[in-house]
C-alpha cells in the first residue's frame, strides 16, 4: 500500500476506499470493537453502518423505468457465482474440516451473497444498476434456497423469518431512504466519504469482536485461513483474470468478481450461532477477516481507480 504524501488532504484520505479499510482493520484488532456496554450492540452499529452506505450507493441509480426482465441474464450471472461457483467450492473445501467446524462452512455455503457488494460495486466504479437487481434477485431466491440448502447440509432448515428480516433491512429500506437523498445531489466526492466513513465503523464493529481467534490455536486458525483464502482470493483472481481473457470490461468485472467471492458472512455466523453453537460460527469470522483484505485487494490493486489495473 502507498502510503500518503504531505500534500494530501484530509478528504482525499477519506475518499481512499483501500487506505479507510486498512486503517478500519487496525482499529478493530486495536480496540476489538465498539464497547459492549453501550447502547447499541456492535451487531447493530454494524447494521446501521450498512444501511447508510447501501442508501448512499443507491442514491445513485435512477429507480424509475428500471426493468427487472433486461438483467435476466445478469441475475442468471450472479445466480450461478454465488451458489454454483462460491458455494459449491465452499463445501467442496468444507469436507476438510469435521464436526461443528464443517457446519460452519456449510452456513457460509447456504447464505447468499453480502447486500453490501452493492455498494463496494458502487465504490469501484462497476454497473450498479444489474447489479442491485441480481442481489435483489438473489435473497427472493434464497427464501427458498437457503433453507432448502441448511436442511440438506444440516438436516434442519433456518427460520424463513430471518431472511425476510434481512431483505426488508437491507435492500427494501435503503431504497426508499436513498429517493431523499437522490433529491438533494450530494457531491460524488462527499458521498464517498460518508460510504468510507460508514465502512470503517462496520470493518470495527465485524471484525473487532473477533480478534481472539488470532490469539489461540494458531494451528487450526492457519488451516482455516488457508481455506478462506482460497475460496476468496483463488477464486475472484481466476474468475478476474478469465473475464478478461474474454474480453469483459471493467464495469461487468467489479460485480461478477464479488458475487463470486462476497458471501454474507454476518448471516450466516447469526444462523451457525442460532442453529449449532459458537464454534459453527469461527468459519465465518475467519472470512469476515478474510474478506476485508480482500476488498482492499480489489479496491487498491484490481480495480483501482488512479491509473491502469495491476493485474
Amino acid at each position: 500500500m502507498v502510503l500518503p504524501s504531505r500534500t494530501v488532504d484530509l478528504r482525499s484520505l477519506l475518499s481512499n476506499s483501500a487506505f479507510m479499510m486498512t486503517m478500519a482493520f487496525i482499529a478493530a484488532l486495536a480496540v476489538g470493537g465498539f464497547p459492549r456496554n453501550s447502547l447499541l450492540t456492535n451487531s447493530n452499529i454494524a447494521t446501521l453502518a450498512l444501511v447508510v452506505m447501501m442508501s448512499l450507493s443507491l442514491s445513485n441509480l435512477k429507480l424509475r423505468g428500471l426493468k427487472v426482465a433486461d438483467h435476466s441474464k445478469a441475475i442468471a450471472r450472479a445466480l450461478f457465482l454465488s451458489v454454483g461457483l462460491s458455494s459449491g467450492a465452499t463445501i467442496a473445501l468444507a469436507l476438510l474440516f469435521q464436526g461443528d467446524l464443517r457446519t460452519g462452512w456449510f452456513m457460509v455455503a447456504a447464505v447468499p451473497s453480502a447486500v453490501s457488494l452493492v455498494a463496494f460495486t458502487f465504490l469501484m466504479k462497476g454497473e450498479l444498476e444489474p447489479t442491485l437487481v441480481s442481489t435483489a434477485a438473489l435473497y427472493i431466491i434464497a427464501l427458498a434456497l437457503t433453507p432448502l440448502l441448511t436442511l440438506v447440509l444440516l438436516g434442519e432448515a433456518v427460520d424463513i423469518t430471518v431472511l425476510l428480516t434481512y431483505v426488508a433491512l437491507m435492500i427494501l429500506l435503503p431504497i426508499i431512504v436513498s429517493r431523499p437523498i437522490r433529491r438533494l445531489n450530494v457531491r460524488p466526492q462527499y458521498g464517498t466519504i460518508v460510504i468510507n466513513l460508514a465502512l470503517f465503523v462496520l470493518i470495527v464493529a465485524v471484525a473487532g469482536p473477533n480478534r481472539n481467534i488470532f490469539f489461540h490455536e494458531l494451528d487450526l486458525l492457519a488451516a482455516m485461513l488457508a481455506v478462506a483464502v482460497i475460496r476468496i482470493f483463488g477464486i475472484g483472481i481466476l474468475w478476474d483474470r478469465y473475464l478478461r481473457f474474454r474480453g469483459v470490461p471493467r464495469e461487468r468485472r467489479v460485480p461478477e468478481v464479488m458475487f463470486s467471492t462476497h458471501k454474507n458472512n454476518g448471516m450466516a455466523a447469526t444462523l451457525a450461532i442460532a442453529l449449532v453453537g459458537p464454534e459453527a460460527a469461527v468459519p465465518a469470522t475467519i472470512c469476515v477477516v478474510v474478506d476485508i483484505a480482500w476488498l482492499i485487494f480489489l479496491s487498491h490493486m484490481v480495480f483501482r481507480n488512479d491509473g491502469p489495473e495491476a493485474l
